[in-house]
């Protein structure tokens, strides 16, 4: 298991588990609230939830110990437990941190949060997420994201317009969201280009299911106007040695590797050609596929 993963024992998994996780960075200010046991450290979440988040932390925190969690950024705070403390090793130590919300919500200002995090009104007293300057309101600043339009889908791979797109080879997590129903899949980036977007292949296991979950997304996507909703975010999980952020990417030598011969998929194949491309080419031949024309040579 990864070092960065939520080894949390059953009890506290369950009770942070209870609505879909998130693998998402924010930086957090954790304060101690139990005078016998000082601290405040600055953090970074690896998950998120609707009730709680897991930390990486430079000290170990004791369980049960009650907290002001705060995104500095957003001048946001609210007051949670530590459920679960783990060791994570290294030199200098860390430690993964399982923090538990005393009010259950959206507290990371997702904006496209999954269908699960909605809790009803009627349960949260009027100031649960306090700004940090002690004065409850109603309009709470967003944590900073990213936002996507989906351009293009098939089977096994699609590509997404962003003004900040992840680097190639980065493990993703994305969510789409149509009406009331969300579709949860697994992606590796292929392909990035600065300023405008991104190509990522579907990357889940067991393939048949995250395949068929894929169908069925493109199913809705054909029967509804709606545009689509989305979240993508980084999974855990480690990029390629020496990939910097905006880089256009990294070739693929394992390309084509899983394409099924009775069934060609376009899409894919080019996302996964993308890094021998230039962004013009392959933009061209995006363009091109959405014509149903026969893509050019990149000679």
């Amino acid at each position: 298991m990864p070092a960065n993963s939520m080894g949390l024992s059953e009890k506290p998994q369950h009770a942070i588990r209870r609505s879909t996780r998130l693998p998402l960075e924010v930086p957090v200010l954790v304060t101690s609230l139990d005078p016998a046991r000082q601290f405040s450290e600055p953090c970074n979440t690896t998950l998120v939830n609707a009730h709680g988040c897991g930390v990486i932390a430079p000290r170990e925190f004791e369980k049960g110990t009650q907290v002001r969690l705060e995104i500095v950024p957003a001048k946001r705070h609210t007051t949670a437990r530590v459920a679960e403390v783990v060791p994570l090793g290294g030199d200098p130590e860390t430690w993964l941190v399982g923090l538990e919300l005393d009010v259950p919500g959206n507290f990371w200002g997702i904006e496209y949060a999954p269908s699960d995090w909605k809790i009803e009104e009627s349960t949260l007293p009027a100031a649960a997420h306090q700004r940090s300057d002690q004065e409850p309101s109603a309009e709470t600043k967003p944590v900073r994201s990213r936002r996507w339009r989906l351009t293009d889908i098939s089977a096994g791979a699609c590509y997404l317009e962003t003004a900040a797109p992840f680097p190639a080879e980065t493990p993703v997590l994305l969510s789409f969201r149509i009406l009331d129903t969300e579709c949860l899949l697994d992606g590796v980036v292929r392909v990035s280009h600065p300023q405008t977007g991104m190509g990522v292949e579907f990357a889940g296991a067991p393939a048949h299911d995250q395949r068929a979950r894929v169908e069925e997304l493109i199913a809705r996507l054909v029967s509804n106007r709606e545009v689509p909703k989305i979240f993508v975010g980084r999974k855990e999980g480690q990029k390629k040695e020496g990939q910097k952020e905006g880089q256009h990417g990294a070739a693929n030598p394992a390309r084509g590797a899983a394409r099924d011969a009775e069934s060609p998929d376009p899409l894919l194949e080019l996302i996964r050609e993308g890094p021998t491309l230039t962004a013009e080419q392959f933009l061209n031949g995006l363009r091109a596929q959405r014509l149903g024309q026969a893509p050019r040579s990149a000679d």
